[in-house]
């Protein structure tokens, strides 16, 4: 027997609030991309920050050089100062070159001396003098990346104006070059004309490959954060599925031990297992019954302690055969009365194959050995009653024979002489036999009973009147107290007098001189009578009680054994019962259970 592990099938398709599983996969992806959205969102904004710094540290390096270029024309300073200061301007970390341009393309000035000079290609300045753009210049000779600022160079036009002035037109030239980043129309050549014309271009080139590498690094943070929560979102999707089934699974687990429980406890069969040791690790209620015990007398206990069973030879013949199917033997629990029982055996595995224990199944077979027996019983009746019904046919004709010649031999003898009584012995011996043949008939002719409304004390008055001969020479006394309110009831009375006379006369011959016969009538129900037939007489022995109804059976040297058997045969075709109760020099007494109104298929009495 294999106990399999798993606990429920779950349906396909299906796994959350009866929820396709492609829903939850696309509830993260939804989640995931909304994440990753707001990653590239917010690496154009830090975009958009890095270029704001790249703009303002240009702008205050160009301011720093426009200034120093105006204090070299106000102190009246020879030599080429302008190039020295974007020589050491140009040394501070991430700044690729600085050049100033005339607007015929020739450089004025360059990080790069080497530069001075020489003339930038066509096409590469800006529109007008005032314009500030950011860009990429490709191409740098190590393969890097150039963010390139550049404006309109005019240190002369800012030497008079007032603090507030500069400050508010440093304020509008951030705005100017954040618009052209940001696509926003540059200042037009009118505007540029009031602010004063500069007298050449300025470009500023920044090394963009940390600026690259932190986006790309951001982006790649962004990334990450996204992928975590929508594995997080999943996850906890998942989190909510397995807890529900989680809850789910305990629920029927719950339940399942539940109506285990109640199989086990309802089972009407002895249920005992064991562990591999062969220690009991459960047994049920009727198992409990069988052997007379406690739970708590025999948990853990080998399962040999069950005391009652040849468990050496069970235990044998499983470890030979691995199985036992359906083996009886007699249980003999201590205190208690012997039960004949069906055992079934096996070993208890896994789904592995790993072994658990034994499984033990006893079954109370007292039913079906009754059963057993009533059936070869009545097949047993049968084929005797057949036979005595032809035996009787074919003995009877021959016995009114013999009984017309011992007649008419007997008329021809004298009186008192020898053959006259050997005659009439002759007579009486075949009046016996044909009284045994009638009762023969009797058994064993199917016959219907015919019920009507019948007034049972009158039935009972009558048979004790039959019998009143007998009762008078025998000197007994008759207890019978008679119910005139007892209902009537529906039943043959004939037969049920015949059943009766049947069972006053045993009680007569079972009792000496002075001994008591004793008749009650009483109710069992609003559906059932019963009728007691009791006397003191010597009792039936226990080894007899048993066969007392079988027909044939007798105790008595002239008896048929049928008297009884003929008793039974009426009573079960009223539709009722009759048992028998007695003590060896006590007494005897029989208890007759007739339904007031019998069932139809009843009626009809079997042979």
């Amino acid at each position: 027997m294999k106990f399999s592990s798993t606990l429920a099938i779950r349906q396909p398709g299906k796994y959350l609030f009866g929820l396709s599983p492609w829903l939850l996969v696309g509830v993260s992806f939804v989640l995931g991309l909304a994440v990753l959205v707001l990653a590239i969102r917010n690496s154009e904004r830090e975009r958009t920050h890095t270029i704001q710094s790249y703009f303002e540290r240009a702008e205050a390096l160009i301011w720093a050089l426009e200034a120093g270029a105006r204090t070299e024309k106000g102190l009246g300073v020879q030599g080429d100062l302008l190039q020295a200061l974007i020589e050491e301007t140009a040394r501070q970390p991430g700044i690729v070159y600085m050049s100033i341009v005339a607007p015929n393309g020739k450089i004025m000035a360059h990080s790069d001396v080497s530069n001075v000079g020489s003339t930038v290609p066509d096409g590469a300045l800006p529109v007008d003098l005032v314009t500030r753009v950011a860009g990429y210049k490709e191409g740098r000779d190590d393969g890097g990346k150039v963010f390139e600022v550049y404006r309109g160079f005019s240190p002369l036009s800012q030497q008079h104006e007032p603090q507030g002035a500069h400050a508010k037109k440093q304020g509008e030239t951030h705005r100017e070059h954040l618009g052209s980043h940001m696509g926003v129309e540059a200042a037009s050549p009118a505007e540029s004309l009031e602010k004063g014309a500069a007298s050449s271009f300025i470009f500023v080139g920044f090394d963009k490959n940390p600026f690259d590498d932190a986006l790309a690094a951001d982006l790649m943070n962004n990334l990450l954060a996204a992928c975590l929560v929508a594995g997080l979102g999943f996850g906890g999707f998942i989190s909510m599925f397995w807890a529900h089934s989680h809850k789910v699974s305990c629920r029927k687990l719950k339940d399942t031990q539940a109506l285990a429980s109640e199989v086990l406890r309802s089972l009407p069969l002895g249920l005992v297992t064991s562990d591999p040791e062969d220690n009991l690790s459960m047994i049920n209620a009727t198992a409990l019954t069988m052997f007379k015990t406690s739970r708590e007398l025999i948990q853990g206990h080998p399962v040999k302690s069950l005391s009652g069973l040849d468990w050496d030879s069970i235990t044998s013949a499983l470890a030979r055969d691995k199985k036992i199917l359906e083996r009886e033997t007699v249980l003999m629990p201590i205190g208690g009365k012997r039960i004949p029982v069906s055992v079934s055996a096996s070993e208890i595995r896994d789904d592995g194959g790993l072994f658990l224990g034994y499984l033990y199944i006893l079954r109370d077979i007292t039913e079906l050995k009754r059963l057993q027996g009533e059936a070869q019983k009545n097949t047993r009746l049968t084929t005797l009653g057949t036979l005595a019904a032809g035996v009787a046919h074919e003995i009877r004709n021959p016995l009114s024979s013999i009984k017309g010649l011992a007649t008419y031999i007997a008329r021809k003898m004298l009186e008192g002489g020898p053959e006259k009584e050997a005659a009439d012995t002759m007579v009486l011996e075949v009046n016996r036999l044909n009284g045994v043949v009638a009762e023969l008939l009797e058994f064993a002719r199917p016959t219907t009973i015919k019920f009507s409304e019948t007034d049972i004390d009158a039935v009972i008055t009558r048979a004790l009147r039959l019998t009143e001969v007998d009762i008078k020479s025998a000197k007994i006394t008759v207890e019978y107290t008679a119910r005139k309110d007892f209902p009537l009831v529906f039943a043959s009375s004939e037969r049920l007098t015949q059943a009766l006379l049947n069972l006053f006369l045993n009680a007569l011959q079972a009792m000496q001189p002075g001994g008591k016969l004793g008749v009650r009538v009483k109710p069992l129900s609003n559906e059932e009578y019963a009728i007691e037939v009791s006397d003191t007489g010597h009792g039936i022995a226990p080894d007899v009680l048993e066969s007392i109804f079988t027909p044939y059976f007798t105790t008595k040297p002239s008896g048929t054994g049928l008297g009884l058997a003929i008793v039974q045969q009426i009573i079960e075709g009223h539709g009722g019962t009759i048992s028998v109760t007695s003590e060896p020099g006590q007494g005897t007494s029989f208890t007759v259970c007739i339904p007031l109104r019998p069932q139809e298929a009843s009626w009809q009495k079997k042979p």
